[in-house]
């Protein structure tokens, strides 16, 4: 019974085919009823190579920075960032982005890479 089982597993690995969730090209349906959703997108704070930090693609200095996430902090469940970093940026600037972004109780970071 577990040999066929694993051979069944083993059958659908193989055979399954593993789509991109953006590839998929739908139009959803108008609904009367439906109540509208936040569409809003994230806010980003990103960093170059040589430290400098910006938010939504404004420069901002590190202690503004503070200030601002604090006020994104007073959206509640609604607030989410999106953390950016060249390739070449030193950990320390990153680190700093990062906890900043805890010490101001935002629960949804994410940090982007490149594929």
């Amino acid at each position: 019974m577990v040999d066929v089982l694993t051979v069944l597993i083993f059958f659908f690995l193989l055979t399954m085919q593993f789509k991109d969730i953006y590839a998929v090209d739908i139009t959803p349906p108008n609904m009367e009823s439906a109540t509208g959703s936040s569409t809003k997108k994230p806010d980003t704070i990103a960093i170059d190579k040589d430290g400098r930090y910006y938010f939504n693609a404004k420069e901002i200095k590190f202690d503004a920075l503070k200030e601002t996430l604090n006020s994104v902090a007073q959206k509640g469940d609604d607030a989410s960032l999106i953390l950016l970093a060249d390739k070449d940026t030193p950990l320390h600037f990153v680190t700093s982005a990062i906890d900043i972004v805890k010490i101001s109780k935002i629960k949804k970071l994410s940090l982007q890479t490149d594929k």
